[in-house]
């Protein structure tokens, strides 16, 4: 079995770098070393800007974030775009793979619609009409606007840090937790922090763990791959009024909120099991080869500038001196505010 050394940046809190959807794929072709001097490191876009560059190897992107792969100095990306990179040979350097899927088998567990016995025991369970857990606004205010139309017609649960209404401040924390609360909730107000093509996260995928209905707004392309009968598409209203009217009409009748439930949650049965096997096929592509033929990114002359800019600006923006000019910058500009 082939030995690989790789390495992780830039992931989320309490991302194990052993134990990871890309790791379980790895381990069934290859011998895994987790090392401080990879020959591959896989980078996301979280914790300290540009720290993949640090590593001067082949660089594999993986964005649950609304970010496009910067092919400069990534070798290859894993990402929600809808795009297409081929390499000298024909080969993709890109894979579609978004966050929305990144727990596999969960996903497909929950999948199937439920069985009207199921579903009719779920909706035993709820207690309140709908939540609205979130710790910041969106970048337009369009889930704002959901949460306001709907608080017009019935009380929302809005039990995270922003806009928080819940007894004593409490915060449902997004851990299991919060899959526990949602299933107490009819419906879930599943609104991405941008309306754009190809990005889904888990704010979509969570509500159908809980057999609680997404009231769903973001990806304009959703129902390319969840099934339109399991949610509610706010995309597909031409008003916001219009989305809010069917919300109130299968709250109000439950025949058309179980149908919901038992509809299947993809477009078809064996879709996740195909994009998972393109996965493995691209993730097998890369790692087959040797370091040296692994990488893709031109090297010189002009993208050899790109990559040595970006290593010093990572190196500035991390210094102890822009931090601190950072802070100043943000309490002269509350204390503008205050005082305006």
């Amino acid at each position: 079995m082939k030995r690989i050394k790789i390495d992780f940046c830039g992931f989320w809190g309490g991302f194990d770098k052993a134990e990871n959807l890309l790791t379980d794929i790895l381990k069934e072709r290859y011998e895994i070393e987790i090392s401080d001097h990879p020959d591959f490191l896989i980078a996301s876009t979280l914790g300290r800007p540009f720290s993949y560059m640090d590593q001067d190897c082949v660089r594999i992107l993986y964005t649950g974030e609304p970010l496009t792969p910067d092919f400069n100095v990534f070798d290859y990306a894993i990402g929600f775009d809808n795009i297409s990179l081929s390499d000298s040979e024909g080969k993709n350097r890109y894979y579609r793979y978004p966050l929305c899927f990144y727990h596999f088998e969960q996903v497909k567990q929950h999948s199937r619609g439920l069985t009207e016995l199921e579903a009719r025991e779920a909706l035993g369970e709820k207690r309140y009409f709908c939540n609205f857990i979130y710790g910041h606004p969106s970048a337009k205010g369009e889930r704002e606007a959901i949460f306001d139309a709907l608080q017009k017609y019935k009380r929302v649960e809005s039990a995270g840090s922003f806009r928080n209404n819940m007894p004593e401040g409490k915060i449902v924390p997004f851990t299991k937790e919060k899959i526990e609360f949602l299933q107490k909730c009819k419906f879930t107000i599943s609104c991405e922090s941008i309306r754009y093509p190809g990005f889904v996260t888990e704010k979509l995928v969570d509500p159908f763990y809980a057999h609680s209905v997404p009231i769903y707004y973001g990806n304009p392309t959703v129902d390319t791959e969840f099934n339109p009968d399991a949610m509610i598409n706010l995309n597909s209203f031409s008003t916001l009024e219009e989305g809010i009217e069917r919300v109130v009409q299968i709250d109000q009748d439950d025949e058309l909120y179980l149908k919901m439930l038992m509809a299947p949650k993809l477009i078809s049965d064996d879709y996740l099991d195909r994009i998972y096997g393109g996965l493995k096929k691209f993730l097998f592509q890369i790692f087959d080869q040797d370091k040296e033929m692994a990488y893709r990114r031109l090297r010189f002359y002009v993208q050899k500038h790109h990559e040595d800019c970006l290593r010093e600006y990572s190196k500035i923006y991390n210094s102890p001196e822009y931090h601190a000019f950072q802070y100043r910058r943000r309490l002269t500009r509350r204390f503008q505010r205050t005082f305006k």
